[in-house]
């Protein structure tokens, strides 16, 4: 795994990095309003597209 980097909330619900994804498996790493931090690795696959929503139990 590379280094986390920080996204920005770019509307609503949706997230948006700089970064070029594409190709990669996604993990993210959220924290929450009490300080604590919960990880999801490899939550989503290296085929994702755009559009495509993906679940994680570990939120």
């Amino acid at each position: 795994m590379k280094n986390w980097e920080t996204m920005s909330r770019n509307w609503g619900v949706n997230w948006q990095s700089l970064s070029y994804l594409n190709g990669q498996s996604l993990s993210f790493r959220v924290q929450l309003s009490n300080g604590k931090t919960r990880t999801a690795i490899n939550v989503v696959p290296s085929s994702w597209r755009f559009g495509q929503s993906f679940i994680s139990k570990v939120f």
